[in-house]
């Protein structure tokens, strides 16, 4: 029983805290310019863009391309 309550926590904070982070890194930390206070929505928009259109980010970031084990292979 014991077990089956710590791996319902578990299953629960897990997502709590990826949103918490979100929440945090788009809304509560500061920004330095352009991407600054007055620019709090383009700031979302980029996180949405970037979590739903990655394939459009290859292009600037090559890396993405590979599979991870190529990215830290030498």
């Amino acid at each position: 029983m014991v077990t089956l309550l710590a791996v319902l926590c578990a299953l629960i904070a897990l997502p709590a805290a990826i949103g918490l982070l979100f929440i945090f890194h788009v809304f509560v930390r500061s920004k330095m310019p352009p991407a600054d206070a007055s620019n709090r929505i383009n700031h979302f928009r980029l996180v949405w863009f970037a979590l739903t259109r990655e394939g459009l980010f290859v292009g600037l970031f090559p890396w993405l391309e590979n599979d991870e084990y190529d990215n830290v292979k030498e």
